[in-house]
């Protein structure tokens, strides 16, 4: 983890920001896509992804590739327009376990970029 982090406390992040990460986890495709800006992208596993359309396939690809389980773990300093956000993945994709940090970076309420890295 990052020297810098801190416990997961969902009221000092942005809304788009615990939006995502709750419809992730509960499998609503359409309302993790709607916090994305029109001109979005995504960076996660090698892959960009570029507008609403790419992120919506990407999400639910994503979402049935594997089983797993998430824990928001802690996050790293967050404003208006950046948060990070640390997340234990424990699922049946190789190795079964581990930690990623969701690094967004928000305009205007939505989510403009979003990468996942470990």
């Amino acid at each position: 983890m990052h020297d810098t982090c801190t416990a997961y406390d969902p009221t000092s992040l942005p809304r788009a920001v615990v939006a995502y990460l709750d419809a992730r986890d509960e499998n609503r495709h359409d309302d993790a896509t709607a916090v994305f800006a029109p001109d979005a992208t995504v960076l996660d596993d090698g892959g960009t992804y570029s507008g609403t359309d790419e992120i919506r396939a990407w999400v639910a690809r994503t979402s049935t590739e594997y089983t797993y389980t998430s824990t928001r773990i802690g996050q790293d300093a967050a404003d208006d327009s950046r948060a990070v956000v640390l997340v234990r993945l424990d699922g049946d994709f190789p190795g079964g376990t581990v930690t990623l940090r969701y690094q967004f970076e928000l305009r205007d309420g939505l989510v403009r970029r979003l990468a996942i890295k470990v």
